[in-house]
């Protein structure tokens, strides 16, 4: 991975997604384990020029921990969606080289690295806006870009 004088380097991504409202919302899941819902649901995305989210994904061999920020209030990361995605982010991984930076890589040092991430929203975050779609979407994307994993491998 990394010589102990190259351990300082951060790895940056940053991605806006916007917001939307849901005209009609699904009502259930049919099924559990591939969060399947119940019926289809329709709704519209906003301008993100007015409401967006915007998400940096920074990871360094010095974080000791992931972490992660949602409108510069640390928040806990024991959720099972967040974890569900950076294991497989980990696991899809590639090689990556940052030849600005001098960095190499390795697919198998992403499970060592860990990764923080802010996350700011432009808009109330509870007022039905989905505004944790809109987060998701960057932090997927941000851990996309950094691990060379690209959406149409998942």
């Amino acid at each position: 991975m990394a010589t102990e004088a190259q351990a300082q380097w951060v790895l940056t991504a940053t991605g806006r997604s916007p917001t939307n409202i849901a005209v009609i919302k699904y009502w259930g899941k049919r099924d559990e384990a591939l969060i399947l819902p119940v019926n289809d649901s329709i709704s519209v995305t906003l301008d993100p020029d007015h409401l967006s989210a915007t998400t940096t994904v920074a990871a360094s061999p010095a974080f000791p921990s992931d972490r992660m920020w949602l409108n510069g209030k640390e928040i806990a990361l024991s959720g099972g969606r967040f974890q569900s995605c950076l294991r497989e982010i980990r696991k899809r991984a590639r090689d990556v080289e940052d030849e600005k930076k001098g960095i190499k890589i390795k697919k198998e040092d992403w499970e060592k690295l860990h990764v923080h991430i802010a996350s700011y929203n432009n808009f109330p975050t509870a007022a039905g806006l989905a505004s944790s779609a809109a987060g998701f979407a960057c932090l997927g994307r941000g851990l996309e870009v950094h691990a060379a994993v690209y959406m149409v491998d998942l």
